[in-house]
């Protein structure tokens, strides 16, 4: 199931990654879809509180459920379909930092490398079922 994003929500992740460099971004997705497609409706920034920053993320959880508090208010068609990450000075690739985060595998990742020069486009990934690793998604930008 390919995810899908808009130039301006890569832009904002780019922007994201870059503001943080050499600390590592993070975000929580939102979107919709039909088994078929994964649209992102909605980047949400948030704190990386993990007490490496440098090397780990952790999305900090009050904007965790923040989010999920106003989805269920709003009555939002919209649920968190996943994340995103930067990987300063690396790569778009899940590490075995990130696999040994895999806690839903429903949840998709997104991850940017980003160095000095700038934030490269990231890549999409679904952790495998068994939480074994990651498979590559197809990643589609739309205007």
């Amino acid at each position: 199931m390919p995810l899908r994003l808009t130039r301006v929500q890569l832009a904002q992740l780019a922007a994201l990654a870059e503001a943080a460099f050499p600390r590592e971004a993070c975000a929580l997705l939102l979107g919709r879809g039909d088994g078929e497609m994964l649209q992102v409706s909605r980047v949400v920034p948030a704190a990386n509180i993990a007490a490496s920053p440098d090397r780990d993320f952790e999305l900090d959880p009050a904007v965790h459920v923040a989010v999920l508090r106003q989805l269920r208010e709003t009555a939002s068609p919209d649920r968190v379909v996943g994340h995103w990450h930067s990987h300063p000075n690396g790569r778009a690739e899940p590490s075995a930092r990130d696999a040994a985060m895999i806690y839903d595998p429903a949840m998709l990742w997104l991850i940017s490398a980003v160095d000095a020069s700038g934030a490269a486009a990231p890549r999409a990934f679904r952790p495998r079922a068994d939480a074994s690793g990651f498979d590559p998604i197809p990643l589609q930008t739309e205007s």
